[in-house]
């Protein structure tokens, strides 16, 4: 099964002396199962960037809480 996504951010201006708040779509985000395992595609076109996203690893996360990058 395939999901799309769409990434939007938001943009404030004023319409009547009232704040609204517009949703600029910037890109889309593809979610799909393969294999048993979940992966996503990030694709925002104005900066050129397509990119998978994959899961934190927690025991990295763990090693490297002592600082330092």
């Amino acid at each position: 099964m395939v999901t799309k996504f769409n990434i939007a951010k938001p943009e404030k201006y004023m319409k009547d002396n009232e704040e609204k708040t517009y949703w600029a779509n910037v890109g889309t985000m593809t979610e799909f199962e393969k294999d048993g395992k979940v992966s996503r595609i990030i694709e925002i076109p104005a900066i050129g960037l397509k990119a998978n996203v994959f899961p934190m690893d927690k025991d990295k996360d763990k090693k490297d809480s002592g600082g330092g990058y």
